[in-house]
C-alpha cells in the first residue's frame, strides 16, 4: 500500500470531477455491468466494430480528441449501432510523475462514480475531466477543485479519500496499461484498437475512414 499512497500523495496536489451526466454518453452507456472494476462500454453489444481507446486524463491530445472528434464518432457510429466503444485508462504516458499521478487519481475517481451510477456516470465524469483538464491537471489546487465537483457527483470527502486508496482500482488500471503495451504495443495516447488491430492516424479525422472500412469489412 505504500507505493499506492506515494502515488496518490502526489496526486493530491490537484484535480477536478464531473458536475452532471454528459448527454452524449449517458444514453449510450452499457449499465448492465456496473461498478468500478467493470469494462466501461458505450454502444451495442453486437456492433460489427469494436473500438478500444487507451487514454490519459492529463494528455492534451486526448482531451482535444474527446472534445472535437468523439461527439461525431458517437453520433455517427456508436448511437447508430455500428461501433461498440470501450474506454481504458493509460495514465503512464506523460513523462512528468505528478501528471501521471493526477491521471491515475482522476481515473480512479471516475471508476468510483461507476459504483453508484454505472458506466454512464463514469463516462460523464471522464468527459468533465477532459473538458476541465487545464483546471485540475495543471492548476494550483487540483484536490480542492476535484472535491467540489466530486461532491456534486455524490462523492463526499471521506469517499473521495477512500477511493484514492483503493489498491484494487490501481491494480485494474495497471492491467489496462499492461494490456495496452504488451498485447497491442500502444506507443502513445490516445491509442486506438479497432477490431483487435492497433491503428495509428496522421490526423484524428482519419478515424472516420478507418471506422467506415472496418464496418464495410464486417458486412
Amino acid at each position: 500500500m505504500a507505493a499506492l499512497s506515494n502515488i496518490l500523495s502526489v496526486a493530491a496536489a490537484g484535480f477536478l470531477v464531473m458536475a452532471a451526466p454528459f448527454a452524449a454518453f449517458a444514453d449510450t452507456a452499457d449499465d448492465a455491468r456496473t461498478g468500478a472494476l467493470s469494462e466501461m462500454v458505450l454502444g451495442a453489444e453486437d456492433a460489427p466494430v469494436t473500438v478500444i481507446e487507451y487514454a490519459s486524463l492529463t494528455c492534451s491530445h486526448c482531451a482535444r480528441w474527446h472534445e472535437e472528434i468523439f461527439p461525431a464518432v458517437n453520433e455517427r457510429y456508436i448511437k447508430t449501432g455500428k461501433v461498440r466503444f470501450i474506454l481504458r485508462e493509460m495514465p503512464v504516458v506523460p513523462a512528468h510523475p505528478a501528471l501521471v499521478a493526477r491521471s491515475y487519481a482522476g481515473s480512479m475517481l471516475a471508476r468510483c462514480a461507476a459504483d453508484a451510477g454505472g458506466a454512464s456516470r463514469y463516462f460523464a465524469m471522464m468527459d468533465t475531466l477532459f473538458e476541465t483538464q487545464e483546471v485540475w491537471a495543471f492548476g494550483e489546487d487540483a484536490r480542492g477543485e476535484l472535491l467540489k465537483t466530486a461532491a456534486e457527483a455524490g462523492i463526499d470527502e471521506p469517499a473521495f479519500d477512500a477511493c484514492l486508496q483503493r489498491a484494487d482500482l490501481k491494480a485494474h488500471i495497471d492491467r489496462n496499461v499492461a494490456i495496452a503495451t504488451d498485447e497491442f504495443a500502444v506507443q502513445g495516447t490516445p491509442g486506438f484498437i479497432i477490431n483487435g488491430t492497433y491503428e495509428r492516424f496522421q490526423t484524428f479525422e482519419d478515424i472516420f475512414d478507418a471506422l467506415d472500412a472496418a464496418a464495410a469489412a464486417g458486412d
